[in-house]
């Protein structure tokens, strides 16, 4: 019926009669804009009211009631086309009502503009003119046709029109408050939920920016750290540099040598291939000007520091691989370009071995010999120890009692091992190069071993005074076999001094609680106060003060330096205590006090110098504050300023790390 209405008049007018015949019809339907980014919606009634999540920028909405065209009684479709048709205009209109008289504000000249343009702008059609001139509105209201738009805007701008009675407009709807929706709760409802991988992302993409964040900041208080050490450490080095002159001749390489050692170990723990470089040539220097030093406890002890530091240059396959740390044993099938140097810690303590060969007393060997088989057994290379120390810290003629000497140091500390058994069994293919006055610890390892038909080429002791090999000897197996009272009643029995000392010392080394061995040495050596014909041996008495003060005995550790009749000697053992002294209580802040440094720079002293770098150093790695531990080591007198700085440089990085 409206087709064949529409089909001969103008379409609005068909447009009015198909909204006259449907008025009659109820129409029900939601359509709304979200309020927050204006997405348009078209949903059923029956989710009116309730609320929901905008798909789009995700915002809560309450869904508004469907729009509903009130009922009208719906008239004939005859009586309605011809109602509206007798409402219609004339087709032909008058001319001049349908135009507008417009003239020019800046030519004067006149021409005529259809009425539908009133209002608009336009340009003056006068082609010397061309000036933009707004066309008048009609003065006479009738001269608009009912199907002209009667807007001064835009043919197309949407209007304002008249709200309809009953129906919500999505423009009402506001945003009530997060407690509200809670207290009402209308959360039970989404159109559309948020993905997995969106709500990770919210997540994530914080977390990582934070994260990014975090590690800047930190690598740059990291650097700024590094390049306060590196300073440090280059001012220690000037400012000794420029007193060593004036400093004690014997005093001035050692003093040298504990700023190379600190200068390599800081500059390995930086973990690249340029740091590794570095360590080395500064261990290296160490090991020259050790060399030229004069031997004494201080020395002793140095080369055994530099020791412990060439053991840290050894890694992992990967570490070799990437050159931040080189290889332990060197190996045939690794390929090299030409003239190219493999280094290896076998080969680097290798070297240095043969220089403490040279350079050190027998009494001092044993110790070394024994203390670096323990530190290699910790990081699981007893076969270093086996095959490197006799072969290079020994001469030919000791080496079968020096494997030995290894091989029960190995049994002390894993009994269940197979490396002393496998060297019993070498020495018994061979028992005839057993010299009997020279290898007390191979007799040992054949007896605690209980090895069959094993030879006894030395006397088990009697009553009354005893060899030197026997005492050592039958003191080894009777602390492995858990006879204390009878190792150290073996140890104090009547010889020469030295013979004892040693015998303690084993003691000392090996026993839980050395209080008794230390006891023991301490009244031997004061029974001979004041004999000038009795030499104390210093190595042996130096060693007995550094494992007292282990031990947190340090009014024995000071009655073992006193007993020293050199004074360089007797302040290297006390700086060596106060060293274990803070190694055994990591959280007591060092005093000064500990060790006198004396203002006159002639009287200055190796000891006093290892003592107060190794208590700026414990007390930097406790504050981490580098400015609050200059201010007290600023007023040390000069060179030992120098080890203070070097030892804050230490400090803080032992608290980095």
């Amino acid at each position: 019926m409206v087709a064949s209405i529409g089909g001969g008049v103008d379409n609005t007018v068909a447009s009015r009669v198909y909204d006259t015949f449907t008025s009659g019809i109820l129409f029900m339907a939601i359509e709304f804009d979200c309020p927050q980014c204006g997405h348009h919606y078209r949903l059923k009634d029956e989710l009116a009211g309730k609320t929901a999540a905008c798909k789009t920028c995700r915002a809560k909405i309450v869904i508004p009631q469907p729009i509903a065209v009130p009922h009208r009684p719906a008239m004939d479709v005859e009586a309605a086309a011809g109602a509206l048709l007798a409402d219609a205009p004339e087709t032909k209109s008058d001319a001049a009502k349908q135009t507008i008289d417009v003239e020019c504000n800046y030519c004067g000249h006149k021409w005529t503009e259809p009425i539908a343009r009133a209002g608009k702008n336009t340009l003056c059609p006068n082609i010397e003119c061309r000036q933009r001139i707004k066309i008048p509105e009609p003065k006479d209201e009738g001269q608009y046709d009912w199907r002209q738009a009667r807007t001064r805007g835009p043919s197309l701008a949407k209007q304002n029109l008249e709200k309809l009675e009953g129906v919500q407009d999505a423009a009402d709807v506001t945003l009530v408050s997060g407690q509200a929706l809670k207290e009402a709760d209308v959360f039970e409802e989404e159109l559309e939920p948020r993905p997995l991988r969106e709500k990770l992302l919210f997540i994530l993409v914080p977390l990582a920016l934070l994260a990014g964040l975090v590690w800047g900041i930190r690598s740059y208080l990291v650097s700024r750290t590094e390049e306060r050490q590196d300073r440090l450490l280059k001012e220690a080095f000037e400012e000794f540099a420029a007193a060593s002159e004036q400093v004690p001749k014997a005093e001035a390489p050692l003093g040298l040598a504990i700023l190379h050692i600190a200068q390599g170990e800081h500059a390995l723990r930086h973990d690249h291939k340029d740091a590794l470089r570095e360590a080395m040539t500064q261990f290296h220097k160490a090991q020259m000007v050790l060399q030229s030093a004069s031997p004494s406890p201080a020395r002793q002890t140095l080369f055994l520091q530099l020791a412990t530091h060439v053991l840290a240059l050894g890694g992992t396959e990967e570490q070799a691989r990437a050159q931040t740390r080189i290889r332990w044993t060197p190996d045939v099938g690794i390929k090299t370009r030409p003239n190219e140097r493999l280094y290896t810690v076998y080969d680097e303590l290798r070297v240095l071995l043969n220089l403490v060969q040279s350079a050190t007393d027998p009494d001092f060997r044993t110790l070394f010999a024994r203390q670096l088989t323990r530190e290699l057994a910790q990081r699981d290379r007893a076969e270093i120890a086996v095959e490197l120390i006799p072969l290079a810290l020994f001469s030919p003629a000791e080496r079968i009692e020096a494997r030995a000497l290894v091989a029960l140091e190995l049994y002390h500390l894993h009994p269940n091992s197979e490396i002393p058994a496998q060297i019993a069994a070498e020495l018994m293919r061979n028992p005839n190069d057993l010299p009997p006055s020279r290898s007390p610890s191979a007799q040992a390892l054949l007896l605690v071993l209980k090895i069959d038909k094993a030879p006894e080429f030395l006397s088990r002791p009697g009553s009354g005074a005893v060899l030197e090999p026997t005492r050592l000897a039958f003191v080894a197996v009777q602390l492995l076999e858990g006879k204390t009272a009878d190792a150290l009643a073996l140890a104090v029995r009547p010889g020469r001094i030295e013979e004892q000392l040693r015998a303690l010392v084993l003691c000392a080394e090996w026993l839980p609680d050395p209080r008794a061995a230390l006891d023991a040495a301490a009244a031997i050596i004061a029974a001979q106060k004041g004999r000038k014909d009795v030499a104390l041996p210093a190595t042996l008495v130096a060693r007995l003060s550094q494992i007292a003060a282990q031990a947190d005995l340090f009014d024995i550790a000071q009655q073992f330096a006193e007993a020293l009749p050199d004074a360089s000697a007797q302040e290297w053992v006390r700086g060596e205590a106060i060293r274990c002294r803070l190694a055994r209580a990591p959280t007591e802040k060092g005093d000064p006090a500990w060790m006198e440094t004396a203002d006159d720079i002639k009287q200055f002293r190796a000891g006093q110098a290892w003592a107060r770098f190794w208590i700026a150093r414990h007390n930097a790695r406790l504050s981490g504050q580098a400015k609050d531990e200059m201010k007290a080591v600023v007023l040390w007198p000069a060179p030992v300023l120098a080890f203070g700085k070097a030892g804050i440089a230490l400090g803080l990085q032992d608290r980095d790390k």
